[in-house]
C-alpha cells in the first residue's frame, strides 16, 4: 500500500476571537480517505490548538506521496464526530451515551471546545 496524504484548505474560528487559515496544507493519513470531522480533529491536535470553535475544510484532495513523519506518529486518537451545543440541546446522559465507544469533540454553548471519551474500564 502506498502512502497517502491529504491536501486541503481550512479555516478555524477561535471561541475567544480571531481565526486561522491555511491553504494547500498537507497531512499524512492512514488509509485512502479521511472525513472532514476527523481532519478537523487532526489539525486541532497536530497544531495543539485551544479554544477552537468552527472548523471549515475546503478543497480536500487525497494524494499519493510518501509520508513525512516517522512511523507511528500518525496514529493519534482522532475524534469520530463533533457535537456543537450552540446548535443543538443535549442532556448530559445523552451526551455520555454518544461518547460511548468513540471520541467526540464537543463545542459548548460558550464556544469552548472539549474532547470527551469513555475512560478504559
Amino acid at each position: 500500500m502506498s502512502d497517502k496524504r491529504v491536501q486541503f484548505d481550512f479555516s478555524i474560528a477561535f471561541t475567544n476571537g480571531g481565526g486561522l487559515q491555511g491553504q494547500g496544507f498537507r497531512l499524512d493519513i492512514d488509509g485512502d480517505d479521511i472525513s472532514d470531522e476527523a481532519l478537523a480533529s487532526y489539525i486541532i491536535q497536530d497544531l495543539r490548538l485551544l479554544m477552537v470553535g468552527e472548523v471549515v475544510i475546503l478543497n480536500k484532495t487525497i494524494i499519493e506521496e510518501p509520508h513525512k513523519r516517522q512511523s507511528g506518529t500518525t496514529d493519534m486518537e482522532l475524534t469520530e464526530g463533533v457535537l456543537d451545543l450552540r446548535k443543538v440541546s443535549q442532556k448530559v446522559e445523552d451526551l455520555l451515551q454518544l461518547a460511548n465507544g468513540r471520541t467526540l469533540r464537543v463545542v459548548s454553548k460558550a464556544g469552548e471546545s472539549y474532547v470527551i471519551r469513555r475512560a478504559a474500564d
